[in-house]
């Protein structure tokens, strides 16, 4: 009868330690995959970082310096301006009727005004200097196919969709005042109404300082 009961028995500690195993297995299992959670949320978190560091050159050779971090985007070269970054393409129709607005921006504020615009649509260099000419560019066009790693930081931080025209509305402290993407019911003009008051305040203080000299 002893000997029944052991026979009997033997299968129950079987299943128990069959059963012990798949739970340990599903254990290991889940603490890995909190692990790789874990890992990929602290990955995301870092390649989020808003405080980047970007080298712009323009066709023209210009070259500009930006640091960037959060609701900031800091030129070196153009400090203490007003500054529409753009994303563009000239293909774009509505990219196309904004040229000249910021054309005239740029000529009726020099001192305390400027524009750097990314080109998004793959143009070569050559086709880039042709459109230069042709719209009597006076303001800073930059190839976007070098642009990668900046568009793909206001894809991810901004969450910028990729539509175009893009405006970055930048103070002279480096402050964003506005995000803009698409085209809208209103002109860059209408938008520079929410700085031109500023922008204006910066051309006289930049003219007085002139007329100092």
């Amino acid at each position: 009868m002893e000997e029944n009961l052991k026979k009997q028995k033997e299968p129950d500690i079987a299943k128990k330690k069959h059963h012990i195993k798949i739970a340990i297995g599903l254990i290991t299992i889940l603490i890995i995959g909190i692990i790789y959670f874990y890992l990929s949320s602290q990955n995301s978190s870092r390649n989020l970082n808003t405080n980047r560091n970007f080298i712009f050159k323009s066709i023209r050779d210009k070259q500009f310096n930006i640091k960037s971090y959060k609701n900031h985007m800091e030129i070196a070269q153009l400090k203490g301006k007003i500054v529409f970054l753009k994303v563009f393409g000239w293909n774009c129709k509505y990219c196309q009727k904004e040229i000249p607005e910021l054309v005239k921006l740029k000529n009726k504020f020099k001192l305390s005004f400027d524009t750097i615009a990314i080109e998004s649509q793959h143009h070569s260099t050559n086709e880039n200097l042709h459109f230069i000419d042709k719209h009597h560019i006076n303001y800073n066009i930059l190839e976007g196919d070098k642009q990668k790693e900046f568009l793909d930081y206001l894809k991810d931080v901004y969450k910028w969709n990729g539509v175009i025209p893009l405006t970055i509305v930048i103070n002279g402290n480096g402050k964003i005042l506005a995000f803009e993407a698409g085209y809208k019911s209103y002109s860059l003009t209408t938008l520079l109404q929410t700085t031109l008051r500023e922008l204006t305040t910066v051309a006289v203080e930049i003219e007085e300082g002139e007329n100092k000299k």
